[in-house]
């Protein structure tokens, strides 16, 4: 009777034992789980992507005056063509941005390759703004004929697809009152398209 009674406390014993091996098991297996979780959202949450505010367009004289100064004859001076850009602050709107200037035929193409990626719920916003700052660009550098940009477009903060948008001197004419090149006739003509532009963005 002795050994019987022995003999159901060390079982008794050994199922204690296992229960708390298995619930410790259960417990670091979820504490793995947790910081994996911690992991991907951090991941996620890394990936640096262009703010989605629309761009609010400063139709002041003083401003026309400040980008027309920078009207930029010459396509081949790439400094003149770097302050344009840093002076309408394109890096605002773009983020961070390499451009450069390819000829097709006898067009110039201003083409932008932004370095932060894009959520596909703030394209349309990216894109709108793009479409500004290119019909500004092609107001005062009269030789581009086209301006284009690339940006990966990302979904749950993956790359998802490169996308590359175009706007050429039509397109940039769009819901515009005359001519995009007309824009950069003066300082004056620059300041009406700033202002048609404030009135498309309201």
């Amino acid at each position: 009777m002795g050994k019987l009674i022995n003999n159901k406390r060390a079982v008794k014993w050994v199922l204690m034992g296992l229960i708390a091996v298995i619930i410790g098991f259960a417990a670091i297996l979820f504490s793995v789980s947790m910081v994996n979780g911690d992991k991907e959202v951090s991941a996620q949450s890394s990936v640096d992507t262009v703010s989605s505010q629309n761009m609010v367009i400063d139709s002041s004289s003083e401003y026309a005056d400040k980008l027309y100064g920078c009207l930029v004859s010459d396509v081949n001076d790439t400094a003149a063509v770097v302050k344009l850009l840093e002076t309408m602050g394109l890096e605002s709107v773009a983020g961070k941005y390499n451009a450069t200037i390819k000829t097709e035929g006898d067009m110039h193409i201003l083409s932008v390759s932004l370095e932060d990626s894009v959520q596909k719920t703030g394209k349309k916003v990216l894109d709108g703004n793009m479409k500004k700052c290119a019909q500004q660009i092609m107001a005062l550098v009269p030789s581009v004929g086209q301006v284009q940009w690339t940006y990966s477009l990302i979904s749950s903060g993956e790359a998802d697809e490169t996308v590359t948008v175009s706007v050429d001197e039509e397109a940039a004419a769009e819901k515009l009152s005359k001519d995009i090149k007309s824009y950069g006739n003066s300082a004056d003509t620059f300041k009406a398209l700033l202002e048609e532009q404030a009135g498309l963005s309201q």
